[in-house]
Order: structure tokens, then C-alpha cells, then sequence
């Protein structure tokens, strides 16, 4: 759980360690109130990411099938997808449509929680990218420097998040889609009845499964389970999946199918990971205003594997499947108090307004946006990163690291400030890519995310570490 530690104790204990259903509003359907004017892209296989090309062109192709309202009139807590339109609001209790990770303009995700790094944006306006070749874009278009390193304080106090002790009662659930007596499985339009299950709490974090667009995999059995200990007991959050081959997809290949992650924070009202929700932002320090940050410094370590029962062939190498590992926050207007009670993801009231995303490690083929949406290459804290902006989601920036590395630190206000910095004004900056929305000073950090979207594949994600230091001055 966390631990307070004055910094000169902290900085000694650490010495030599080696260690993201929200409303996606395309911006082009809001009006001048900030109000949506568009549609309400509620599908369970929801063409909101198109394929990029190589040569910038970024095609998009709107992947749009089987708008999919989500029944959880049930009980049981089974999500029940018709494939019909939904126009008032709902409640997903699972996370099976929308936008990004089950959220949309005109629902509430009570499970599955959103985003658009799970996904992509309203309205099917595409945005995530393939490479051909697998290689990372490289240069800056205008030869800005736009380096930049943050050091820790060296003043304050700083609290430390760690995954101990497991606070569920059970340490483990899986999802399938269900079958009936003679185990076939159970249908409700075009996608598959899965059961309700909790999500898992341990230390200051909650484990959540999050596979938002299940209805996207046409593979029979696809499963995944999350689980926080492993056989000696240790706590060791997990989730393992099998989502198919790339073809076992409803819709386009590049359907993202799930995010399970990792949250500290809160990601919506129902998602939390303090005692309460009352109580997380003195467990995590959020939500908090852009410019009242602690500094957030987060040791990790992951191992991960993709199993050769799924693969295909590109360019001549051997994919077992397609994930990133991705950390991101989103950011709320919540009237400059920042009151956690006031936080909004989803429907026409949302309050959500940014989202920066750090893609850790990625596949062979896939990016946060096509590919003519690549910014600048930039070296922060030392290491180096690619970034994306898209045209069709102007909330959105994206910083995929060029060496990926399974362990190690990342000091997260470093990307916030060159997101402060730079964003709004990339194009201008760096002579390529779409700015954004400006960042406001007293909008509010709600979360620290991490998971990985899974396009398709069977594997597994372990945090072995994921530790987050908050030091308050």
C-alpha cells in the first residue's frame, strides 16, 4: 500500500533499482458549446480505426458494422448486444460498444471504462496506422529542439504506491463467451453473451479486464483472464488472452478487441483505485490541476509473450500476434477543483478533454495513428521518442518509444510539460502533424493507466513491477 517517506530516505531506497468508456467527441461534430452535434457511434465492432499507408495518405476505411446497443436489463449481468442503434442513454455493464473502450457519447460504461487508446475516436474517422516495413518514422521536420528533461525534486515528500497486499477477495476472473447446453455459444445479434465479473483490487490499483470490443473477435472460445498473485503468492498483476488470428475479427483487421490495464486514479466514477472513491485522491493524489502536479515518477518492469498458436507472415518475419504496451492519463474540466465527484467520462455531459498516451513497446505493424501523422522525434528524460498527433482527434497525443525497453523508469510530468509545450502548436513547431486542443493549467489529471491493446493473438502481459512515486512540495 502506499508508504510516506521523506525524499532523502526515498532517493537512498531507490538508488540502483532498474526498473488507458470514454466520450471520444470528434471535435469536428462538436458545436461552439462544446456540445456534440454528431452522431453517437455505439457499435460493438466500432470503425474508428482506419489503416494508414506508408506514404502518408492514411486511408481510412470506416469499418463501420453492427452498431451494437448493449441490453443490461439482466440480472446476471450478462452483456447482450443486438446490433440495433442506441439513441438514449444506456448503461454497458460490460463494455461492449462504442467509441473507444465501451463509453459513448450517449452511455454508461460501468465495466469496461473508455478510452481512446482503446480504440480510437467517435464516428469512424481513421486514425490508427500500419507500417509495411515495421520501422519507426525517424527526424524533425523543422530541426526544432524539442528535448527535454525533468528532475526529480529534491525538496518534499513523496509517497510510494506499491501492488501489495491483493484487497479482492478472489485473485482471479476469466471471460468467455457463453455457451449453451450443447456448447454452442449464446448469440444476441452479432455478438456473443459474456458474464459480468469484478474487477480486482491490489495495493493502491485496480486490475480491470476492460476487453471493450469483444464483439469484435468471431473466434468461438476467445478468452482472457486477469489475475493479481502468482503461485508463490506473490502479488503480480497478469492478464492472459486469445484473441484469435488476425482474421478471427468481425470487421477490419485492425479492430482493437481489448485493453485490460492497470489503473491508479480514477477513470470513471464506478473505476477507482483508493478504498473509495472519496478516498483516492489522498491515495494517489488525483484528480489534481495541470499546474498544482506532484512530481509522478514510475519504476517498471514487464514480461510478456505472444504463443506461435497464432501467426502470419510480414515481410518475411513470423508475427505471433499484435500489442503495445501503453501508459497514458486522461484529463477532465471539472471547474478548476478538481472534485472527483464531478468527474464525468461518458454521454453528452462529459468532461473529459485530453488524453496523452506512451506507448512502451508495440507490434510490428501498428501505430496510434496513420502514419502521416507522425510528428517530431524527440529525446525526453534521455530516451527517444516518436510522436503522433491525428486530424480526427484533436484530445490526443501520442509518444511511442524508438528502443523499447522492459524495464526501467519514466518520469510522467516530462511528458505533460512537452505536452503543454508543444501540442497545440506541433504543426507550427515542427512543420508536420495536427495540433491539438491546448492543455489548460486548470484542467485535471484523473488517472495513471497501463495496458496493452490487443489487436489479435494469444499471450500474456505481467507487470512485474509497477511502482509510482508522488512527491509533494
Amino acid at each position: 500500500m502506499q508508504k510516506l517517506i521523506p525524499l532523502a530516505i526515498a532517493a537512498t531506497l531507490l538508488a540502483g533499482c532498474d526498473s488507458e468508456g470514454i466520450n471520444r467527441v470528434d471535435m469536428s461534430g462538436l458545436q461552439s458549446d462544446g456540445s456534440s452535434s454528431g452522431t453517437d457511434a455505439n457499435a460493438g465492432q466500432t470503425g474508428s480505426e482506419g489503416s494508414g499507408t506508408t506514404d502518408g495518405s492514411g486511408s481510412t476505411d470506416s469499418g463501420s458494422t453492427g452498431s451494437g446497443s448493449t441490453d443490461s436489463s439482466s440480472n446476471n449481468g450478462s452483456t447482450q448486444n443486438d446490433g440495433a442503434d442506441t439513441t438514449g442513454d444506456t448503461v454497458n455493464q460490460f463494455g461492449g460498444s462504442g467509441s473507444s473502450d465501451g463509453g459513448t457519447s450517449d452511455s454508461v460504461n460501468q465495466f469496461g471504462g473508455s478510452g481512446s487508446s482503446d480504440g480510437g475516436d467517435d464516428g469512424g474517422n481513421g486514425d490508427v496506422g500500419t507500417l509495411d516495413d515495421g520501422s519507426n518514422n525517424t527526424g524533425d521536420a523543422s530541426g526544432a529542439d524539442a528535448s527535454l528533461n525533468l528532475s526529480e525534486p529534491t525538496t518534499g515528500t513523496t509517497f510510494v504506491s506499491t501492488m501489495s497486499p491483493i484487497r479482492s477477495e478472489q485473485n482471479s476472473y476469466s471471460i468467455t463467451p457463453s455457451t449453451d447446453e450443447n456448447g454452442n455459444v449464446v448469440m444476441n445479434g452479432n455478438c456473443p453473451v459474456v458474464q459480468f465479473h469484478p474487477n480486482l483490487k491490489f495495493g493502491d490499483f485496480l486490475l480491470a479486464t476492460n476487453a471493450w470490443n469483444f464483439c469484435a473477435s468471431s473466434l468461438p472460445d476467445w478468452t482472457q483472464t486477469i489475475s493479481v498473485n502468482d503461485v508463490s503468492g506473490n502479488v503480480v498483476p497478469r492478464w492472459d488472452y486469445d484473441w484469435g488470428n488476425e482474421s478471427d475479427v468481425r470487421g477490419a483487421v485492425w479492430l482493437v478487441k481489448s485493453y485490460p490495464e492497470i489503473i491508479y486514479g480514477v477513470k470513471s466514477p464506478g473505476e477507482y483505485s483508493g478504498p473509495t472513491l472519496a478516498e483516492t485522491p489522498a491515495a494517489t493524489g488525483m484528480p489534481v490541476r495541470v499546474d498544482e502536479l506532484p512530481f509522478y515518477k514510475i519504476d517498471y518492469a514487464f514480461s510478456s509473450e505472444e504463443y506461435p498458436t497464432r501467426s502470419k507472415d510480414f515481410n518475411g518475419q513470423t508475427l505471433n500476434g499484435e500489442r503495445n504496451v501503453a501508459v497514458e492519463s486522461f484529463f477532465h474540466e471539472l471547474g478548476g477543483n478538481c472534485d472527483v465527484s464531478t468527474l464525468v467520462r461518458n454521454g453528452t455531459t462529459s468532461n473529459q478533454r485530453f488524453e496523452i498516451m506512451l506507448w512502451l513497446d508495440r507490434g510490428a505493424e501498428r501505430l496510434p495513428a496513420a502514419p502521416g501523422d507522425y510528428v517530431t522525434s524527440v529525446s525526453l528524460d534521455g530516451k527517444s521518442y516518436d510522436v503522433y498527433t491525428k486530424p480526427s482527434d484533436l484530445e490526443y497525443i501520442a509518444f511511442v518509444a524508438q528502443n523499447p525497453q522492459s524495464s526501467g523508469e519514466i518520469n510522467w510530468n516530462t511528458f505533460i510539460e512537452w505536452t503543454r509545450t508543444y501540442s497545440h502548436r506541433v504543426n507550427e513547431a515542427f512543420g508536420r502533424g495536427s495540433n491539438t486542443v491546448q492543455l489548460q493549467d486548470s484542467w485535471c489529471m484523473a488517472n495513471i493507466l497501463v495496458g496493452t491493446e490487443i489487436w489479435w493473438g494469444n499471450g500474456y502481459f505481467q507487470a512485474d513491477n509497477w511502482t509510482i512515486h508522488r512527491t509533494v512540495q
